[in-house]
């Protein structure tokens, strides 16, 4: 009997230890197994359909879009955060966004609560549009500026009393009329550009704010004063797309995420 005892005390001591090890070494192989998961380069049409909600966004908006996609986690935490802090005034939102551990391209976003929920409720594409900017940052820019020219030749994209669209030698540059404010555009992304692109799969559209209707054109919602922004340095003004570099710069500088889950981190541009 006691020599039945200690065999099944040993035998239960071994199975512990045995978990324990598979404990301490299962995340040592989901990391393994994340380093060998490889991009897989998008064409063109995927790119257009995967930029096409927000392509059309002012420029400045775009460079902060694509720079926080590369941060999806911290996009899901500031949706929350901005959703639990929305009756803050807009300068205590912006106080207390600094002091958040986020990137400055998830901070800047806080200004703009709809966009912020639309990437949080489209986790997967978001995911795919930070994959796809930084591996194939220059691609990305390309499509963007062809769906700016499939918009205009549609007669959607233009020049209005809220933001100015201007050809710099074949660039499409999108900029707010007054750089104090800033109007957030809502369209159907799948028509807005003439004919019907095939929807992202799985993407949900955030309905705009009440009063806005999305016809087959642009719609805008209120003013969004980004002044209170300025003076945290990733405020608005210190973001803007290369276009012809095929990056995103931020306060004058070339600005490559540091996000470690992006896949092929420390490999920019592929």
């Amino acid at each position: 009997m006691a020599k039945n005892c200690k065999a099944d005390w040993h035998t239960l001591a071994r199975q512990s230890i045995a978990v324990l090890l598979s404990l301490v070494l299962l995340p040592v192989t989901q990391l393994d197994l994340y380093a060998q998961e490889s991009f897989v380069p998008l064409d063109a049409e995927q790119l257009n359909q995967l930029v096409a909600p927000i392509a059309l966004y002012p420029d400045a908006l775009v460079a902060q879009v694509l720079t926080a996609a590369t941060y999806p986690e911290q996009v899901m935490e500031a949706q929350d955060w901005s959703r639990q802090n929305d009756d803050l005034r807009p300068e205590d939102r912006a106080r207390a966004a600094d002091g958040m551990q986020w990137d400055p391209s998830v901070k800047a976003l806080t200004a703009f609560p709809s966009v912020l929920e639309n990437m949080a409720r489209n986790g997967g594409w978001t995911r795919e549009l930070g994959n796809a900017y930084y591996n194939q940052p220059g691609d990305v820019m390309n499509a963007i500026q062809a769906m700016r020219i499939r918009a205009r030749r549609a007669g959607n994209l233009r020049t209005s009393e809220r933001y100015r669209v201007i050809d710099s030698s074949g660039i499409v540059i999108i900029e707010p009329v007054n750089p104090g404010y800033v109007y957030v555009p809502y369209y159907d992304p799948w028509i807005v550009y003439g004919g019907r692109l095939p929807m992202y799969r799985g993407w949900y559209s955030v309905g705009p704010p009440r009063g806005v209707v999305i016809g087959l054109g642009i719609a805008f919602g209120l003013a969004i004063g980004v002044g209170l922004w300025a003076h945290y340095g990733w405020g608005w003004h210190s973001w803007s797309p290369d276009w012809r570099g095929g990056v995103v710069v931020y306060s004058r500088s070339p600005y490559i995420s540091s996000r470690r889950t992006v896949v092929n981190y420390g490999q920019f541009g592929g």
